[in-house]
């Protein structure tokens, strides 16, 4: 409805002015004065040369009356709509039809392919690791609600140096997991990443396994792919816990057994790629970088792939990314790897599979650290050397600061994040939920409250940020009920959806005259689809919790003006039933982009 509205504004400027409507709707955004406000007279000032004000007070003085603007007044250079009570009840009728359909954008039919969190198969999620699946998978969500066909992509490490120790200590130290995989994994590789920095013989061991799980079609690497995959769906127990789920996973494995060769036949037909003839980087394929973002370095040369043939981890990242984006004649077989709780499977690469329709994307997005600038920069430089000037300006890294508590730093290697991963992170989220209800109910209920409530606080507390600021995670912060939280956000919901329980009567976007709280909320309502653009443009979900807030705090505003069911007049109380039916439906869709779910009761 909100479009029809920006159209109708644009329709109306466009019948006393010589420019189309399309080009007078980007003048239109929402008013400090009036509900709506142009600067389309601030625009012409400049090219007739006239006073922008006197111009906007002309253009209004010419406009025809209509439907759903009350009035249309001047001030300064801005041209100010102010909205008829029969526009804020169409916009109610509106929400209430659409639904959980309500601010979803049209089909883009363009892909994007997001890749996030890529955590290491040896390992539990630290909170860390916890920030880029929250960020990735809200992402994700926003572009898909957007219109966008979005494929979510989890890239697995199996063949890293951390990986190698994690499997020479399974193989010769002790092959008994006890209790979750991920964390069991995780505490061993702290002792034998210690031993490796102190016994030579243990250094020799790995670099054996490393070497045996690159090269591949072996029983040492067919045990390192089966303790990865089991490793990740320890993980995944995590991933599911926070509402995190994928559809495909890639091994770097079967990068390096399927696609490996063909993409570094394709860099060879890279003017800027070489290989150098002397020096330290002699027989290795390397780019030569040019460009003001690598001025500053000692060496711009970037190895892609050593002299022995084995690829570095910006070589093997480039091959993957001209695989996303079709330009490779190899490709990937899958299988399934794991029914998720959305009722989806999760599919991964491996050679036993049969083709699938993954990859061939318009645009990828890498959720990773800001510490990766680098090689994230030297991607899209290759791309653009390779002529893929498009592919590059659609490449996107989505960089993200450090997340910690208060009393801890985090290191994989020192196992410092033991106590503090994500796992530990909703446990205790729950044991103070938990505390906090004071309503009876059953064990039951409070656990499931416990569970949406503790996730909302955690994800909502993360994403609330920009992911370029770090972030110090704070219970008092995460849990206050008072505002500026997910809980408090969930509550407004609950409590819009108690309200409608305690009468039979049906909302209905009667047209009332609406009070100013009553048209805030409404108006508040209206514009949800220009957060879920700018979100989706920017690629930023705290544009959306600040949204879901202003919701919240609106409502409640709302509620306490303006009592729904105690009205006098019946017509008032359908109407302010649809306002909180409304505020219900977009809550409940805004908070979903943030992968929150919304409880019942609590």
């Amino acid at each position: 409805m909100l479009e029809r509205i920006k159209d109708e504004m644009s329709y109306l400027l466009a019948g006393v002015l010589d420019i189309p409507a399309d080009d007078i709707r980007s003048t239109i955004e929402p008013g400090k004065v009036g509900d709506f406000s142009s600067k389309i007279a601030f625009v012409l000032s400049k090219e007739k040369k006239e006073n922008p004000t006197k111009l906007a007070a002309e253009i209004t003085s010419k406009l025809k009356k209509h439907l759903y603007f009350e009035k249309v007044e001047s001030a300064g250079p801005y041209i100010n709509f102010y909205l008829s009570n029969k526009a804020y009840s169409l916009i109610l009728s509106d929400i209430l039809s659409k639904k959980d359909k309500y601010g979803s954008g049209k089909n883009k039919k363009q892909k994007i392919i997001i890749e996030f969190p890529a955590v290491n198969p040896n390992k539990p999620w630290h909170i860390g690791h916890l920030r880029n699946a929250v960020l990735g998978s809200s992402v994700a969500q926003i572009l898909e609600f957007d219109g966008y066909d979005v494929e979510r992509m989890d890239y697995i490490d199996d063949l890293g140096l951390q990986v190698a120790q994690s499997l020479w200590g399974f193989l010769n130290y002790d092959s008994n997991p006890k209790g979750k995989l991920d964390f069991w994994l995780g505490e061993q590789y702290v002792g034998i990443a210690k031993k490796f920095e102190e016994d030579k013989t243990i250094v020799e061991g790995v670099r054996n396994v490393l070497k045996a799980i690159e090269e591949g079609d072996n029983e040492i690497a067919e045990a390192g792919r089966k303790l990865a995959e089991q490793c990740v769906l320890a993980q995944y127990e995590t991933a599911f816990n926070f509402g995190v789920f994928h559809d495909v996973l890639v091994f770097e494995s079967d990068i390096m057994r399927t696609i490996f060769k063909d993409g570094v036949k394709y860099l060879h037909n890279c003017k800027s790629v070489v290989v150098e003839k002397e020096g330290k980087n002699a027989g290795c394929l390397v780019v030569k970088l040019i460009g003001a973002e690598f001025n500053n370095l000692e060496n711009p040369d970037k190895v892609l792939v050593r002299s022995d043939g084995t690829a570095v981890y910006t070589g093997k990242d480039i091959i993957f990314h001209l695989w996303k984006f079709g330009k490779l004649k190899s490709n990937f077989t899958y299988v399934p790897f794991t029914k998720q709780p959305n009722g989806k499977t999760a599919y991964m690469t491996s050679p036993k599979g049969k083709p699938m329709d993954f990859a061939m994307t318009d645009k990828a997005i890498n959720v990773i650290g800001v510490e990766q600038k680098y090689p994230q920069q030297v991607i899209v430089e290759v791309f653009k050397k390779l002529g893929f000037a498009d592919e590059a300006s659609n490449l996107r890294h989505l960089s993200y600061e450090h997340v910690g508590l208060p009393e801890a730093k985090f290191s994989g290697r020192k196992g410092t994040w033991i106590g503090y991963t994500a796992d530990n992170l909703l446990e205790e989220a729950q044991e103070k939920v938990i505390d906090k209800i004071k309503i009876e109910f059953s064990d039951k209920d409070k656990k499931k409250i416990a569970k949406l409530v503790g996730v909302a606080a955690i994800r909502f507390s993360f994403l609330r940020t920009n992911a370029d600021k770090r972030i110090t995670f704070k219970w008092e912060e995460a849990l206050n009920m008072e505002g500026d939280s997910g809980p408090y956000a969930q509550y407004a919901y609950v409590r819009a959806k108690a309200i409608l329980a305690k009468t039979t009567k049906e909302p209905d976007a009667v047209e009332i005259e609406f009070n100013d709280s009553e048209k805030k909320v409404i108006k508040q309502l209206a514009i949800f689809s220009d957060y879920i653009g700018r979100a989706s443009r920017e690629l930023t979900p705290h544009h959306i919790t600040q949204y879901v807030l202003d919701v919240a705090a609106g409502f409640s505003s709302f509620y306490a003006s303006s009592p729904v069911l105690a009205a006098e007049d019946k017509e008032v109380v359908k109407a302010r039933l649809a306002i909180t039916a409304a505020t219900s439906i977009v809550l409940k869709n805004a908070l979903r982009l943030l992968v929150i779910e919304c409880p019942e009761k609590m």
